[in-house]
């Protein structure tokens, strides 16, 4: 009885092992589920987002898929690229990626599956595409862009024990570093400690800045940089005050660049025109790492100019306009930043000439000073005042003064002094220091075309001084008798020295 059980025991056993095996074997031939095998027949897609202008993307198909492996979770690479080694493509896609960065042309047998502009659309998806690795490349990019990250990837990829067919929307705005450049005109020597404007004489020099950020980088130099400005009839450029520097963040200079880093063009169309100029740095200069090194933030643009007899008297100023920065990258794309532009004003001073009966007088002449001429005057009783204009009235009796160039005088706002040198015939001198002042006031807004909220009407100051007749003595009055008077008395001591003279001659002519 036990013998039979244990028989039976026995073969129970090597029925469940027998139908395990067959379990096992059964599902060990069963193939992965269809959720889990690839389909080498499935097309794969992918969308691309951009919502930055002036991008254009190109997507290259650089591999495909040529078979699975022996693991149905692995796939295998057939690279179109021949830079791209076999060995690249065994699924590290960040050493792709770097591969494929390094080739400056790509092959035709990489194929171009299609582009995307940005200007066109923020987004666009490519489907249809065929199993294999992608390469999304910006082609095009503005020219100050200092960096783009490029995008790899292969489709299909296994996922969550699934093989997905797309990927996730690609951000390419977030693989962009943007680069845009700005500009800024300053004056650096202002009499008014203002940058936009300053105030200043005939002769004066003005010094002025054109400051610039960078654009382009080490690995995205650029082709061009370039800043453009048109200077107005009524200041002279210094064309051998120009110096470019590369600037910090906080304006403290790094470096001076060589005359040969740079180039000057100046254009003008003559005395009493405005003068166009640009400042350009050189290609070569550009393809060299200075520009782009981690902490160089401006180029700094430094030049005078003097201000001349074709200066604008009063609120319309003499404007320095700083046209624009131009720059390019390799590809030919140019980007422009406008300038803005600074004022430099000067005033006029004129004097009236009139009679008693505020009749104009002609010929009465004139001597302009400074007020440092005075100073200097009261200072040293030796020194003698130096006029710095003259003038003459005219038969509107308008007197407009002249240096020794014979150029009208522009003055900076401030007191200055005017002394009559000649009387018209007839009258008498007036030898008085007459003071004027040129008044102006200045606003940190530009309205209504000006920064000046006040000046002398047409920014001339202007006083009228009067003569007087010189009065002669009237005929038959107490001048007369005085004057007959005086007139006997000389006549007089005249008739008695004669005589005493004569008598003396007769004397000695007698002995």
């Amino acid at each position: 009885m036990k013998t039979n059980t244990n028989t039976f025991t026995n073969r129970a056993m090597a029925i469940v092992i027998a139908v395990m095996l067959m379990v096992m074997t059964f599902v060990s031939a069963i193939p992965v589920s269809a959720a889990s095998r690839l389909d080498t027949t499935e097309t794969v897609s992918f969308t691309a987002n951009c919502d930055k202008s002036g991008y254009t993307f190109t997507v290259y198909k650089v591999a495909n898929l040529v078979s699975t492996t022996t693991s149905p979770y692995e796939t295998k690479y057939e690279s179109l690229v021949p830079q791209i080694k076999d060995s690249v493509l065994s699924g590290d896609t960040a050493s792709v990626l770097s591969a494929l960065d390094s080739v400056t042309q790509m092959p035709d047998t990489a194929t171009v599956v299609g582009t995307y502009c940005s200007d066109d659309a923020d987004t666009v998806t490519f489907d249809n595409l065929e199993q294999g690795i992608y390469y999304v490349k910006a082609t095009n990019y503005p020219a100050g862009v200092k960096a783009v990250t490029n995008s790899v990837f292969a489709l299909p990829y296994f996922n969550n024990n699934e093989w997905q067919y797309t990927i996730p929307d690609i951000e390419l705005a977030s693989k962009v570093a943007d680069g845009t450049a700005t500009t800024e005109k300053t004056i650096t020597n202002s009499t008014k400690n203002n940058v936009n404007y300053t105030d200043v004489s005939l002769g004066d020099t003005v010094d002025f800045e054109i400051r610039s950020t960078t654009a382009g980088s080490t690995s995205m130099k650029l082709s061009a940089y370039t800043v453009y400005d048109d200077m107005s009839a009524g200041l002279t450029l210094n064309e051998d005050s120009f110096n470019v520097a590369l600037l910090k963040a906080d304006g403290s200079k790094i470096s001076d660049l060589k005359t040969s880093d740079y180039e000057v063009t100046v254009t003008s169309s003559g005395e009493g025109k405005n003068t166009l100029f640009n400042v350009s740095l050189t290609n070569t200069f550009l393809q060299t790492d200075a520009l782009y090194a981690s902490d160089v933030y401006y180029t700094s643009v430094t030049y005078s100019a003097t201000l001349n007899k074709y200066a604008v008297v009063g609120t319309a100023g003499n404007p320095n306009e700083e046209v624009k920065l131009e720059y390019a990258n390799k590809n030919g794309v140019t980007s422009e930043v406008d300038g803005n532009t600074v004022y430099v004003y000067t005033y006029a001073v004129q004097t009236v000439k009139v009679d008693e009966n505020k009749k104009p007088l002609e010929g009465a002449e004139f001597a302009l000073y400074t007020t440092e001429e005075i100073e200097k005057e009261k200072a040293d009783e030796h020194y003698s005042l130096v006029a710095i204009a003259t003038g003459t009235s005219d038969k509107n009796g308008l007197v407009k003064y002249y240096n020794d160039k014979k150029e009208e005088i522009r003055l900076q706002s401030g007191t200055y002094y005017i002394e009559e040198t000649k009387a018209p015939k007839g009258y008498a001198l007036n030898g008085n220091l007459i003071e004027i002042t040129i008044d102006a006031t200045y606003g940190d807004t530009f309205t209504n075309g000006t920064y000046v909220t006040n000046c002398s009407e047409n920014g001339i100051a202007s006083i009228d001084m009067t003569n007087y007749p010189i009065v002669l003595p009237v005929t038959g009055g107490v001048g007369t008798t005085i004057f007959f008077v005086l007139s006997g008395i000389s006549a007089l001591g005249g008739v008695a020295l004669l005589t005493v003279y004569l008598k003396k001659r007769r004397t000695v002519k007698s002995n």
